[in-house]
């Protein structure tokens, strides 16, 4: 399945063997090119809107929140648009009949 699926999409195969591919790309972009109901596994780390300036304490020591201008809120009508978007084309590719 891995080999079929990975043929043919525009961007990211990072890693594949003959049944597992993990793919680095734009997450929406790729999951509306691949088939409906085709998918097994979906493992995803979306961001969590943490890097707002902040400061924690780690070992010890004060360090920075922020981890990139992709972990930055956009707003909570944009946050929300966004997981509602990756998560619904989540659930077009995922086969949901797997045992």
């Amino acid at each position: 399945m891995g080999k079929v699926l990975s043929k043919g999409l525009i961007g990211g195969t990072y890693f594949k063997t003959d049944d597992f591919v993990l793919f680095k790309n734009d997450c929406i972009e790729l999951l509306k090119q691949i088939p409906e109901n085709s998918i097994d596994m979906i493992f995803a780390d979306p961001p969590y809107n943490l890097s707002n300036g902040g400061f924690t304490v780690h070992a010890g020591k004060r360090v920075s929140v922020n981890k990139g201008k992709w972990d930055e809120s956009k707003g909570v009508e944009n946050d929300f648009a966004f997981h509602t978007e990756w998560l619904e084309e989540c659930r077009q590719v995922f086969n949901f009949n797997t045992a």
